[in-house]
């Protein structure tokens, strides 16, 4: 049974979200000597895509693996926009978080969620489950903690904390067939309303499933049976859309891979091998189905002077909640999603640490909570007729056809931008709750529709192509104008977006043709710039 919730607690810090990235970052900062209280939707270690985890890559030069050509390698994979701190921040400490998972008893364990929650819990960190968290609680220019729900009455929750830092994880907009159908960006949405600076959504992941089973979870891909297993080094590969093949990534001009073996998939904690992806059986695939989700690890909150730290005092982010870039344009192999979490989590629990160590406590005696809990509850208040779930279907009608979410054009993209803005202006102030569920249903898709918003408007600002991101009408990549990150705030006049241009060490070298610089063909690519030398 669901233990009762308290309705107010003050903390030292404020972890929200239980998986890979907050887990570490609640142990980070408690061994900290902080007090730490870890909220989740679900269950820790066992709620939206941490219970499909299975793959850790791990930096080690002891097995041959050379920091150049990794930095080499994933800077030509995702098409020079991967942040390179992030990288060095990985190689760094992946061997380190490997070697936590291994002392917590969480490798070769099937079942490794449950083993994390309960370490979690050992480590006295205060975990609340089946709470929804939907507000970020602002005073003075500073995130001072968030305030929510219980799922399983319906009580309001509200927590103060001199640090908080959003680990919600990704989104889309509820697909099937993909294990992030659950999450549905939350924390970029709260992360938002408060100011935070947001990043990536112009980044589209390409995931297909089985057509013989497109509702198929984890058996999508025959996963590893055996646990968490540790993986070898990024693959080295040009990739682009290719139509020929329906919306697909695909594989071409395949240079050698960086370093000597074990490459990915790698070895098995008992030191047998998992067998290579082309051993495994193959299925006809369907796309769609991780539609409005971006690259692993590429959006979310924008990270501040290369820390997990966002651009509000007091708040800060990881895992696939924090717009790291930490493969860039395209994901760098497997294995990097969760290292990347164990890594940014530990990270952002050490600086959050330090921020609260200075910081002081705001009481919940110093805030209006009756005005926070009535707009939190006023769908339940509402007398409409209009439902999430109708809302969530036309918003996925809208968005996931592969003619504006995957292949894009402008007025493709401004016609279902048309649409969001009037589900966001009249469809969503009119949504009903009749209970706790649909109470979080209605928030779950009034961030959904904030989500598509956001990649509506960072894929029409981005005039090019480049990686994951596709435009029909603008077919090439270009470095004058797009070796840069795209940042998205809100303003008095609504979204506005910004060019974040990357270090000028990290662009690359010019001097080398296009064609070779730049391997993978989009459709039109070389038409395209043949007209622009022609003009």
């Amino acid at each position: 049974m669901t233990k009762a919730v308290p309705s107010e607690i003050e903390t030292d810090v404020l972890v929200i979200g239980g998986g890979i990235a907050g887990i570490f970052a609640a142990i980070t900062a408690q061994q900290k000597g902080l007090e730490v209280t870890l909220v989740d939707k679900g269950s820790p270690g066992n709620s939206g895509a941490t219970p499909f985890a299975d793959t850790f890559v791990v930096f080690d030069e002891e097995r041959g693996h050379k920091r150049q050509d990794w930095i080499d390698t994933v800077a030509f994979n995702g098409e020079y926009l991967n942040n390179r701190a992030f990288l060095d921040l990985l190689m760094d400490q992946s061997k380190a978080r490997f070697q936590d998972l291994q002392d917590w008893g969480v490798l070769g364990e099937v079942k490794f969620g449950l083993v994390l929650r309960k370490h979690v819990i050992r480590n006295k960190v205060n975990v609340i489950e089946r709470v929804m968290m939907t507000t970020l609680l602002k005073k003075e220019e500073r995130v001072i903690g968030a305030a929510g729900f219980a799922l399983q009455d319906g009580q309001p929750v509200t927590i103060t904390a001199k640090a908080t830092i959003m680990c919600a994880g990704a989104g889309g907009f509820k697909p099937t067939g993909f294990p992030i159908r659950s999450l549905t960006h939350d924390g970029d949405a709260m992360a938002y309303r408060v100011g935070a600076e947001i990043t990536g959504k112009e980044w589209i992941d390409a995931h297909g499933t089985p057509a013989n089973k497109p509702a198929a979870g984890r058996t999508q891909w025959n996963l590893n049976p055996h646990g968490i297993f540790m993986t070898g080094q990024p693959k080295h590969g040009a990739r682009a859309l290719n139509l020929d093949k329906e919306i697909e990534v695909h594989m071409g001009g395949l240079p050698p891979l960086a370093g000597p073996p074990p490459y990915a998939f790698g070895a098995l904690p008992d030191g047998s091998q998992v067998p290579p992806p082309e051993n495994l059986p193959k299925h006809q695939m369907v796309g769609g189905s991780s539609a409005g989700l971006a690259v692993h690890k590429a959006e979310g909150i924008f990270p501040q002077n290369n820390t997990c730290a966002s651009n509000i005092p007091g708040l800060f982010a990881a895992g696939d909640g924090l717009g790291s870039m930490l493969c860039g344009t395209l994901y760098a192999g497997i294995g990097f999603s969760f290292s990347g979490s164990s890594v940014q989590g530990a990270k952002a629990g050490e600086e959050a640490a330090d921020y609260a160590q200075k910081a002081d406590l705001v009481k919940i005696s110093q805030l209006d909570t009756a005005a926070l809990n009535n707009s939190m509850f006023e769908p339940m208040e509402r007398e409409s007729a209009i439902t999430a779930a109708w809302v969530t279907q036309i918003l996925q009608n809208a968005m996931i056809p592969y003619y504006v979410l995957y292949v894009k054009e402008q007025s493709r993209m401004e016609a279902a931008l048309t649409n969001v803005e009037f589900m966001r202006d009249h469809l969503v102030p009119k949504m009903i709750a009749r209970d706790p569920h649909e109470l979080r249903l209605v928030h779950e898709t009034e961030n959904m529709v904030l989500n598509a918003e956001m990649k509506l408007r960072a894929s029409l600002y981005r005039t090019e192509s480049r990686g994951s991101h596709y435009r029909e009408d603008f077919p090439a990549r270009d470095d004058k104008e797009w070796l840069a990150w795209i940042k998205i705030k809100s303003s008095e006049d609504g979204m506005e977006l910004l060019k974040h241009p990357i270090p000028e060490s990290w662009r690359p070298d010019t001097s080398v043709p296009y064609e070779e610089r730049y391997p993978a063909r989009f459709p039109g690519e070389l038409e395209f710039r043949a007209g622009q030398k022609a003009a």
